[in-house]
This record gives C-alpha cells, structure tokens and sequence, in this order.
C-alpha cells in the first residue's frame, strides 16, 4: 500500500523543512538516548550533524545563482535584495539598539534578523509566474543571493549585536562561491547540482529540530506567530524601491516570506558566536514557525494587492472612455 508522504509534505507550508524537524523535536524530548547511540545514527540524526550537511546545501544554493541576466531582470532582483534587507535589517537592528539582545515580545534581533533578511525564493518564483512578467521570474536568480546566513551576518555584524569575524564571514561563502562558478562554468552541471538541492532539506532539518525540545516550540508560539505575521509585511520595502523606479511593483510584496534555511541561521550564527547560543534554539523554533506563517499570509497579500490595482486601472481606464 502506498502512503502518500511527499504530496502530504508537499500541502503543508515549509513542509519538508518543518516536519522533520518537527520529529527531531519529537525524538529529542521523549527518546534523546536514540540519538546518542553513536555510528552513522548520531551522525546523520544527532544535533552535530547539521553542520556538514548545511555546508553542502550552501554549495548547491550556489550553483543555482546564475549572472547571465537581461539588464531589466538584474535591476528588479537588485531592488527585490535591496529592499527586503533595509526593511529587515532595519526592525532587527532597531530592537537590538532599543531592546537589547534579550529583544522585545519574546522575540530576539537573532530571530528577527534571521527570519526577516531573506525571502522563500520557491514562493517568490511562483507568485512571480502569476502575478508578474519573465523578468519578475528571471530577477529569482539574483534574488536567490539571499539564501543563507551570509545577510543575516552582515546585519548582526554591521550593528553590535554579534560578534562576526570577517573570516567567518569568508568562510560562510567558500562553498556558495565555489558552487557558483561551477554552476556558471557548465549549465549541466547546474541543473545536476539543482535537482539534488530540495534533497538536503529534511537531513539538516531533523539534526536542528533534535537540538530542541517541545518546551522551546512552545515558547515560540506567539512570538513566531508573530513574527511570521511581521515577515509577511516585509516586502512592503521592495514595492517602494520598484515603484520609485518606475517598475511594476506588486511582484515586491512577493519577498515578504521567510526562507526554509533560515531555519538552520541561528545555529549558524552560534557556531560562530557562542554568546547567542543560549537563544538560538529558541530563534530556531519562531524562525520555523514564521516560516509557515508568512508562507500562508503572503500570497494573500500580494493577491488582495494585484486584485485593487487592477480594478484602479480598469476604473482609470472607463474613466478616461467616458471622458
């Protein structure tokens, strides 16, 4: 009989991110002594294992990121970058500076900047291919540059409110840089490195959720709702940028999600400053849960959004006939 996980996965939100992780939750408060048991088990299903498995993804995210754009399509993926991190950074550091690291409503400029500093591309390239034209799809190759931690450690580094070493930083973009030019250098082996992507996600996903326990997801709760409700409203700072640049700016609103793998930014970020450590589990859990939020609430947005500025210009335009 066959069970149909992946179409279920498939229907939830972040699924593939979110449930396994889920289970590595799970797994971690009842059964801990099963990812301890050592030998291949602990290293691919313990918390240690997320590591070497992220390095990996980062080397395929880089692959995929392609230069070779029309001119049009590089300036609207530059808007996109530019205005969802201003708008992201700028609540972060703004929290930081005001509230300290401790943050403000449950929630830590850790968790807001790693949630808010980057935008589900799969997301984007579908409202892309609904609501916009080839160079609003064609801008994700750029946009795609936001996957990662590498802009959430900037912000953190950029305001105080983590100790970022610029080697770090170097060392977090060795692998996308690498992927990069291979990907650039050979188009097949684009497409090859790409199809193994979306494969990484559950096996970095369960090792995250295995270094939390159902008392962290609970915490999360309000806050990540929250902030899922927070991210959904970040793309505001893309529209504005296309519309001063007299770009049609719908498509902006687009960018207001949060990744999948940032998810995985608060490890990252701990691994490099352990100061933080003591909230990265709890910024995990409200980054995974803003990451299904903003996935539910965005594309309504952007919906609502591209339903009245057409009705404004069919009304414009019955009014200029009747003129």
């Amino acid at each position: 009989m066959q069970i149909p996980i992946k179409k279920t996965l498939d229907k939830i939100p972040g699924g593939m991110m979110v449930v396994p992780l889920f289970l590595g939750v799970l797994v971690n408060t009842f059964f801990p002594e099963v990812l301890k048991i050592g030998g291949f088990t602990t290293a691919l299903f313990g918390p240690k294992a997320s590591s070497t498995i992220l390095a990996c993804f980062m080397f395929l995210i880089g692959s995929q990121i392609n230069f070779k754009l029309a001119p049009k399509a590089l300036k609207k993926g530059a808007l996109l970058i530019v205005g969802k991190f201003v708008v992201g950074a700028g609540i972060g550091i703004f929290v930081g500076r005001v509230f300290g690291p401790a943050g403000v409503l449950g929630l830590s400029p850790l968790a807001i900047l790693a949630a808010l500093t980057n935008c589900n591309g799969g997301l984007y390239a579908s409202l892309a291919s609904q609501y916009g034209d080839e160079t609003d799809v064609g801008a994700y190759a750029l946009l795609s540059l936001k996957d990662g931690p590498f802009f959430t450690l900037v912000a953190l580094g950029a305001s105080g409110l983590a100790q970022i070493p610029m080697m770090s930083l170097v060392a977090v973009m060795i692998p996308i840089v690498i992927g990069m030019i291979l990907g650039n250098l050979d188009s097949d082996m684009r497409a090859f490195l790409g199809s193994s992507k979306l494969l990484l996600i559950p096996f970095f996903s369960f090792p995250l959720g295995a270094g939390m326990n159902l008392e962290t997801i609970v915490t999360a709760g309000g806050p990540g709702i929250l902030l899922g409700i927070i991210a959904s409203l970040t793309g505001i700072g893309a529209y504005v940028l296309l519309k001063i640049f007299k770009e049609e700016p719908i498509i902006g609103l687009a960018t207001g999600s949060t990744a999948g793998n940032a998810v995985a930014t608060p490890a990252a970020v701990a691994s490099i400053d352990p100061t933080v450590a003591t909230i990265a589990a709890t910024a995990t859990a409200q980054v995974a849960a803003a990451c299904v939020v903003s996935a539910i609430v965005c594309p309504f947005i952007v919906s609502y959004a591209f339903k009245v500025l057409r009705n404004n210009k069919m009304k414009k335009m019955n009014n200029e006939t009747t003129a």
